[in-house]
């Protein structure tokens, strides 16, 4: 079980994290939802198609992307937070800003996703005093505009696998009540890598604590499938998240909820 504030939930099947992204340049669907009427549609409209939970992000972290200032985070995300709090679905705060992050919780989300991994302390502290679960991921720097220039490993299961483990014995040490572990796909990794980390994600589970997998759209994709746009990716994009469920994902953070609530109604009427 994972606990979020007010809501359970029971991870002995595979759950969707529905994204939200609130920003003019995320790589697959910027600027769609930067409204905040268009975002709290979008909102509905993936708890309508079967999304347990939604994450919410106010600054792109695709490479290359442009710093956004803390008070235009907060000017993206905490209306739509508010707004969507009386919806009755766990909301997770995607950011990786301090002060951002305190007023989400401040305000009740029920869930960290930090892409930079816990590195800053400051974030620990906010987790362990509000009782709030946080997603670690994994990321070679904790910048993401330069994350491409360190994808080279010598082991990179063993690598991501090793920093996974610090950084959740030190949040737990520190009082956060749970973690999720999230091997990063696509940050600072390159194909091979990618294909490596969900061929092996069982390494990660045996770690102990519910893993997220968040493939969706991704360069890898295009790179295998040869589909250029990002929002044609959605078939591979399945594919990718069906086969990390075999391997012990219990949280799948998608862009087309509906496709892939389809496709785990099919795979788990056949695998449970």
């Amino acid at each position: 079980m994972l606990h979020l504030s007010g809501h359970s939930l029971d991870l002995s099947r595979a759950r969707l994290m529905g994204i939200l992204n609130l920003t003019p340049d995320s790589f697959s669907d910027g600027g769609k939802y930067l409204k905040p009427e268009a975002a709290i549609a979008r909102a509905r409209e993936m708890i309508a198609e079967g999304a347990d939970l939604l994450d919410l992000g106010g600054e792109s972290t695709r490479p290359g992307a442009l710093p956004v200032s803390l008070e235009e985070e907060k000017r993206r995300v905490l209306p739509v937070l508010e707004a969507l709090l009386p919806l009755g679905i766990p909301l997770s705060i995607d950011t990786r800003k301090p002060e951002v992050a305190a007023e989400a919780l401040a305000m009740g989300a029920h869930l960290l996703n930090d892409v930079t991994g816990l590195r800053d302390g400051r974030m620990l502290e906010l987790c362990a005093r509000y009782q709030v679960p946080a997603v670690i991921m994994h990321m070679p720097v904790p910048d993401p505009a330069t994350m491409q220039q360190h994808a080279e490993y010598t082991d990179v299961v063993a690598e991501v696998k090793a920093f996974l483990s610090a950084q959740a014995q030190k949040a737990l040490a520190a009082g956060v009540p749970q973690v999720v572990l999230d091997p990063g796909f696509g940050f600072g990794k390159k194909v091979e890598g990618n294909l490596e980390l969900v061929r092996h994600l069982d390494q990660l589970v045996e770690l102990g604590h519910p893993v997220l997998l968040g493939a969706s759209r991704k360069r890898t994709i295009g790179e295998l499938t040869g589909v250029e746009k990002p929002e044609d990716r959605v078939v591979g994009s399945v594919a990718m998240h069906l086969y990390g469920v075999m391997k012990g994902a219990r949280i799948l953070r998608v862009h087309d909820v509906k496709a892939h609530r389809e496709a785990l109604d099919v795979w788990e009427a056949l695998a449970l």
